[in-house]
């Protein structure tokens, strides 16, 4: 969806130093290729096709990491919230077609809280631009494939000492 509902000289809503760290904590808790998916699409501007070509994904798993990366910017919602962060994100896809697009001004047309909940969703997209800088500061996330955990290196070295520990046994 290229045409937002809020006019751009709106301004976000200011945050407080705590409610940055808080979001900044969350986004962290995430796995590191959905940061990546949305590190590139936040800050880097990419649209979903061109994440998928690039890490060589389907363009629905880039719609699943981003739908994790904007529900992890919440503490907690109620169904319809959930509704609106699914079609905020289904209709930046390249894949939603005419039909999803009618169904979607059905739902926002169908209760005003429908609309509200969409506003909201995408203001809070808005105010994940500072937490999303200071994740992807060092540019890890242009990397090819997500950067290992420290967790994941400890793993594979284990594995790889357990390797050579059997084919020494065996030898």
């Amino acid at each position: 969806m290229s045409r937002l509902l809020l006019p751009l000289e709106q301004p976000t809503p200011s945050s407080h130093a705590q409610v940055d760290h808080s979001l900044l904590h969350r986004l962290k808790r995430l796995p590191r290729r959905v940061q990546q998916v949305f590190l590139l699409n936040r800050l880097d501007q990419l649209d979903y096709a061109s994440i998928a070509q690039r890490l060589n994904l389907p363009v629905r798993s880039i719609e699943r990491h981003m739908n994790q990366a904007l529900q992890s910017s919440r503490a907690g919602a109620d169904a319809v919230t959930r509704v609106a962060e699914r079609w905020y994100v289904r209709l930046q896809s390249p894949q939603a077609t005419a039909c999803e697009r009618i169904d979607f001004r059905r739902w926002l047309d169908a209760d005003p809280a429908h609309l509200q909940a969409f506003h909201d969703t995408e203001l809070r997209w808005r105010s994940l631009l500072d937490p999303a800088q200071a994740l992807g500061r060092d540019g890890w996330y242009r990397q090819g494939r997500a950067a290992l955990s420290v967790a994941g290196c400890a793993v594979a070295v284990g594995l790889g000492l357990l390797t050579l520990l059997l084919a020494g046994a065996w030898a």
